[in-house]
């Protein structure tokens, strides 16, 4: 082998070609070396995916904390009806396919991305927030016209729901 190398180097030297075929072989491996798509970096990994901030709990919750806080309402209980739980916006691929006579049809995939395994995951861009169906509010001091106006407002606001869509009760006294 080292035998057919050295005739091989000793006929380009005789050429004057031996720099120039060096060349092109440092070349070829460069070019090897570099890279040939984006990093696997910029990918988002499953473990990143955005995660809705609150639970439908933690949102009564938190609302019936805010309510509790407004003048004559004392102690409150929301609850909350879902329509939606909010849209996932998933990452998609659109191409054109062109079928066999001659027409083009848009095709659109998710995009997944693997974890390691056969598994592979749509790439999360984000969620939508929830839409709600309707509220029910029950306050110790609803029955207050001021105040129940006042409770009712609040959570048409921060649910987006119609004065139409939010009941406010009494909240029954324990003797």
């Amino acid at each position: 082998m080292t035998q057919k190398l050295t005739e091989i180097r000793e006929k380009l030297k005789k050429s004057g070609t031996l720099g120039v075929a060096l060349i092109i072989v440092v070349l070829g491996v460069v070019l090897l070396a570099l890279p040939t798509e984006k990093p696997t970096e910029y990918l988002p990994s499953p473990s990143a995916e955005p995660t809705p901030t609150q639970t439908l709990a933690e949102t009564e919750a938190r609302i019936a904390e805010a309510l509790a806080q407004i003048d004559g309402a004392g102690r409150v209980t929301v609850v909350l009806m879902l329509k939606s739980d909010g849209e996932t916006i998933i990452a998609t691929d659109r191409s054109l396919v062109e079928k066999s006579d001659g027409a083009r049809e848009e095709k659109t995939d998710a995009v997944l991305v693997g974890s390691g395994g056969s598994v592979q995951n749509p790439v999360i861009l984000g969620r939508g927030y929830p839409e709600f169906r309707g509220a029910l509010v029950v306050a110790e001091g609803a029955a207050n016209p001021e105040t129940r106006l006042q409770l009712l407002s609040a959570v048409a606001s921060l649910t987006g729901l119609g004065a139409d869509r939010v009941t406010v009760a009494v909240m029954r006294r324990n003797n």
